[in-house]
Formats: C-alpha cells, sequence, structure tokens
C-alpha cells in the first residue's frame, strides 16, 4: 500500500506543477494576446507597475481556480489505484483526468476574462480602465487586481464543485437496513 500511496502523491506533485507553469505561461500569454486597449508586452518592458499588478493578479486568480478544479482528478486516480472495483478502466481514468485539466484550465481562463468585462461594463461610466493601465495609473492596477482576486477567490468554489460533479464517482456498495 506505500507504493500506491507514494504513487498517487507522485502523480499530484507532477500534475499540480505541470498545471502550475501550464496556467502561468498561458494566463501570461492570453493577457497579452486578448488585451486590446494597450500593448501590455511593450508596457511591461516599459516598467509599467500598473500592468504588472493586474498581471499578477491574473496569475495569482487563474492558480486558484485551477487548484480547486484538479482536486477530483488526483482523488480518482487515488480511488482507482486503491480500489480496484472502481469500474473504470485505466484508459478511462486518464481520458477522466486529461478531459478534466483541460476543462478546468478553459473555465480558469474564461472566468478570470469575463470576471474582468463585467467590472469594465458595470464601472464603465467612471473612466477608460484600459487608458489609465497604459498610462500607469497603479490604483487602477490595484483596483482591477482586487476584482481579479475577488472574483477568482468566488469562482474557485464554483469550479470545484462543477467539476466534481463531472468526475464519475464509484459506487461504494448498497447498505441495506433491516426493517
Amino acid at each position: 500500500m506505500t507504493a500506491t500511496y507514494i504513487l498517487v502523491s507522485l502523480f499530484d506533485f507532477l500534475l499540480t506543477g505541470g498545471m502550475s507553469v501550464l496556467v502561468i505561461y498561458v494566463h501570461y500569454r492570453l493577457y497579452i494576446i486578448t488585451n486590446s486597449d494597450y500593448d501590455a508586452a511593450e508596457e511591461l518592458r516599459k516598467g509599467n507597475i500598473a500592468v504588472a499588478v493586474l498581471l499578477s493578479a491574473m496569475l495569482i486568480g487563474g492558480g486558484m481556480i485551477v487548484k480547486e478544479g484538479i482536486y477530483p482528478v488526483v482523488n480518482l486516480v487515488r480511488l482507482k489505484l486503491t480500489a480496484p472495483t472502481l469500474g473504470l478502466s485505466g484508459v478511462q481514468v486518464g481520458l477522466f483526468a486529461v478531459g478534466h485539466v483541460f476543462l478546468v484550465f478553459l473555465v480558469a481562463v474564461f472566468t478570470l476574462s469575463m470576471g474582468l468585462r463585467v467590472w469594465g461594463r458595470l464601472a464603465r461610466g467612471s473612466m477608460c480602465w484600459g487608458d489609465e493601465l497604459k498610462k500607469g495609473n497603479t490604483a487602477v492596477g490595484i483596483v482591477l487586481a482586487g476584482v481579479v482576486l475577488v472574483f477568482s477567490a468566488f469562482m474557485s468554489g464554483g469550479v470545484s464543485h462543477l467539476t466534481k460533479s463531472l468526475i464519475p464517482q464509484p459506487s461504494m456498495g448498497q447498505v441495506e437496513i433491516m426493517e
């Protein structure tokens, strides 16, 4: 049994390490690509603190959401290795794991993007947030970072519950109740 626990722990370690690198890279690239208000890469090169603060919050927020969403994958693998009566083949578990991780990642990217867009619509009349970031307005960067982090904190719980419902759970047997 000890070898099984070590194997599951190693899987968990490799999955979380790989996902952290992937979250950082993809969120960074998507932030650079999808930002139409200014050239984010150029602003970072110029040392724009406001843009850096917002990007950092995007990376942290994405990590928070993905972290909550990958626990069901680790639990499914743990159950497969420790309870052979799970009813799923190793290939099925692998497909569920890959599909689940992909879904969690898409949901994280989508929710962060939508959070900023919703905030932009709600606070539209007060100022042009993108223009202020481009000017290097650190206060705006901090406020937008707060929006991202609050949105991520709330959405991570929802993502966790959604993704747990999509992973098949094994039947643990039947309990007979005597009359």
